[in-house]
């Protein structure tokens, strides 16, 4: 009999918790977690998350909203459409540990120094943002994030709090502000650069600086409230003492510029053999076509608001896919790629003066892109 009401309490358990919320007992303490940056893409940026501990009434868990389902319909689709759906998850402390530092990455925690009722109203709001009508959320790299949500939840919780971004030196751009994390990801850096536009590149509000959690974990530990005082009590490091940082030494193919500067020269030395020649038109002219069929998709398909207005379509672009196999000498064929050569060197005359931080490592490409067009009309 004991075993079957021990079985009824495993599987009523959550549905009576959702019935009768927990009210937080006075020992209960609420913690913003920041995590380290990762080794996969996704987590490059880091990580926050929010973890409410009450020993009375035995919880100790970790409010995420950083997941998402691989197996939710046309997940890569929708997601380089910019319609993937995120959702707030919740798990022990002890797992959310242990996942992060099998993962090598480090975490900082920071107490909140919260009322009783605003701890209450933070961690109901956490509750009611589980529940299945409102988990689900359309991320946004920038402005709704794990790290944004954050942000705002605390600032309802906590009556309107005023964040002190004092500290956060003014000027940086969005894009300014991405790339000291991708340091150490040359390839992923330029790819970047290629794809993110001229909204990237507008000057961050103090507040936009939150969308990064080591910037949240600043700006947080900075605040104060109404009355003077500090938004954190205190703070820990986990583990205690850092985890030593993997040696890199970058090698010659993981330098863009070096890489693009060889195709260059591979590019100017085929030219002079028409048979080469023909055959890295072939391979130059549909690449290059396919990296401004993407930026033009990322551009105008997509809801992606940091991929629109990209001008880097001036020197890659879409239209090269229809006559990258043409090797007939056509007026019409010789027009199109001295035009395309004409784009190409204005945007590089003007590539330091553009209202878009332009790619440095595309340069030799673009040289290249000049140099062939206006070749096929004079040799």
């Amino acid at each position: 009999m004991k075993y079957l009401l021990f079985a009824l309490l495993l599987l009523t358990g959550p549905w009576l918790l959702a019935q009768h919320p927990v009210t937080l007992s006075d020992t209960a303490q609420i913690s913003l977690l920041t995590v380290a940056p990762g080794e996969e893409l996704y987590s490059f940026f880091g990580h926050s998350a929010v973890r409410v501990s009450d020993p009375v009434h035995r919880l100790d868990r970790c409010y995420n909203y950083g997941t998402f389902d691989f197996e939710q319909p046309n997940f890569y689709v929708n997601f380089c459409r910019g319609k993937l759906w995120y959702q707030i998850d919740a798990e022990r402390w002890e797992n959310f540990e242990y996942g992060n530092l099998h993962d090598r990455r480090a975490m900082q925690e920071q107490m909140l120094d919260l009322d009783k009722a605003q701890k209450q109203r933070l961690f109901d709001l956490l509750e009611e943002n589980m529940q299945p009508a409102n988990r689900n959320y359309k991320y946004e790299f920038f402005y709704d994030n794990c790290a944004t949500r954050i942000r705002d939840i605390v600032r309802k919780a906590a009556y309107q709090i005023t964040y002190d971004s004092a500290h956060v030196q003014p000027g940086a751009t969005m894009r300014q502000l991405l790339r000291p994390y991708v340091a150490r990801q040359p390839w992923i850096s330029f790819g970047f650069d290629l794809i993110l536009g001229m909204p990237t590149d507008k000057i961050a509000r103090p507040e936009d600086y939150m969308f990064l959690p080591d910037y949240l974990h600043h700006v947080f530990a900075a605040t104060r409230q109404p009355g003077g005082k500090p938004l954190v009590r205190a703070e820990r490091n986990i583990p205690k003492n850092p985890l030593p940082p993997k040696e890199w030494k970058p090698g010659f193919l993981d330098r863009p510029f070096w890489m693009m500067c060889a195709i260059a020269v591979l590019g100017v030395l085929c030219m002079f053999h028409r048979r080469a020649d023909r055959i890295f038109d072939f391979f130059f002219w549909f690449l290059l076509g396919v990296v401004g069929l993407i930026i033009a998709l990322l551009w105008f398909a997509t809801d992606h608001t940091s991929t629109k207005m990209n001008l880097n379509i001036l020197w890659a672009l879409p239209t090269h896919l229809l006559f990258f196999w043409n090797t007939r000498r056509t007026e019409w064929v010789e027009n199109y790629f001295t035009a395309t050569s004409m784009l190409a060197l204005m945007a590089l005359i003007f590539w330091a003066w553009l209202p878009q931080d332009m790619p440095i490592d595309a340069i030799p490409i673009v040289m290249l892109v000049i140099v062939k067009g206006f070749w096929r009309r004079y040799q």
